[in-house]
């Protein structure tokens, strides 16, 4: 069953992504059927970390959006192969996810020897490998109760607070890029409009927008902890200030701030930081309300560097190419982000965990 979920997988993620393509050339009409198919291999492709050449441009850039369709897909066909497995048999949830991914890369490594350049992007290919395989991991050991019923309650608080930290972070992204897409809408509606898709052109670019969501939310999540992100070399998107040259005609784009200095009120977004700080710092302590002073607030600030810097190995995930020179290095810039993210979430993890720590310990009796 992991096997055929892995080859069903492989195709009805194929048939998505050729279809987004599809609709796209149906609006426009440009080019053949057989070049639409080669786009929406490349677009698969991309989905799974694999990095392409459209044209003469290197593309590394992955859809999150859509890497998150095909995880789905492949936790759901891991937990029904878990359910197959009887008392006897030496089958984990490990083994399970591991066959599965490797089961559907067969295909994807095919479909990237034949477009040639199969290694641009390994790094890239190797994290969306790891997300599947997290994925199947996940929906196959929803029957094994028994193995996460093992696991110390003080070892599990820890990734689940430096995860409630990137789901913080990310909540704040999406209200960020919510909120500019909001303040900038007669200029994403004129950008849409320039572009003259179609219904089927429409539908085609929404999708498309869609499946690059996830990486906005995070590059919105970069400018909300205040060192932006960029569109090219030479560009900066961030609250202090904005400094851009040539953008694609995306509608999505439309959302970026005007150049120049950053609105005082932008500054209100730089709060995200702290508080997805205090949010780890309160999911790692919440088993241990009796802690010391001094260990509840190093618990917290260790979290809460943690926590920022996984959400950096995050933007660099959602970073990559569309092209060259004015198209390469997209998205956060990772450095100062790693700085930001570091010190803002440690800083108040720290502050939290002390505060915890003081008002938790036990009150003396004179």
């Amino acid at each position: 069953m992991a096997l055929a979920g892995a080859a069903a997988t492989a195709a009805a993620s194929w048939v998505l992504c050729s279809g987004v393509v599809i609709l796209g050339w149906l609006g426009t009409e440009a080019g053949s059927l057989g070049g639409a198919l080669q786009s929406g291999t490349a677009f698969w492709l991309l989905s799974n970390g694999v990095g392409v050449r459209i044209g003469t441009s290197p593309v590394t850039l992955v859809p999150w959006g859509a890497t998150a369709v095909i995880a789905f897909m492949i936790s759901r066909f891991a937990a029904a192969s878990a359910r197959q497995v009887h008392a006897d048999q030496k089958a984990n949830a490990g083994l399970i996810g591991i066959g599965i991914v490797a089961a559907y890369q067969l295909p994807v490594l095919v479909a990237a020897v034949l477009r040639g350049e199969p290694w641009q992007a390994p790094a890239r290919w190797a994290s969306v490998i790891a997300v599947l395989v997290i994925a199947a991991w996940w929906g196959g050991s929803r029957g094994w109760v028994r193995m996460r019923a093992d696991v110390p309650s003080w070892t599990r608080a820890i990734p689940r607070a430096v995860l409630a930290a990137q789901l913080a972070m990310l909540v704040a992204g999406a209200a960020a890029l919510v909120t500019s897409l909001w303040m900038h809408l007669k200029q994403v509606e004129a950008l849409h409009q320039a572009l003259q898709p179609g219904v089927a052109g429409g539908i085609a670019l929404l999708l498309l927008q869609l499946a690059f969501a996830p990486n906005a939310m995070v590059w919105s999540a970069s400018y909300a902890l205040g060192s932006g992100f960029s569109l090219g070399a030479g560009s900066v998107v961030a609250p202090a200030a904005t400094q851009l040259g040539m953008v694609p005609g995306i509608p999505l784009l439309g959302a970026l701030p005007s150049p120049g200095p950053g609105d005082l009120a932008q500054l209100w977004w730089l709060a995200t930081g702290a508080v997805a700080g205090a949010i780890a710092c309160w999911v790692v302590l919440s088993p241990r309300r009796a802690a010391r002073v001094d260990a509840a607030g190093l618990a917290g600030g260790a979290c809460g560097v943690l926590a920022g810097v996984v959400f950096t190995g995050l933007a660099w995930a959602a970073s990559g190419d569309l092209g060259t020179v004015r198209l390469a290095d997209l998205g956060p810039r990772l450095f100062p982000l790693l700085v930001m993210a570091g010190t803002t979430m440690g800083l108040s993890g720290l502050m939290t965990g002390l505060v915890l720590g003081w008002t938790a310990r036990p009150k003396r009796n004179d």
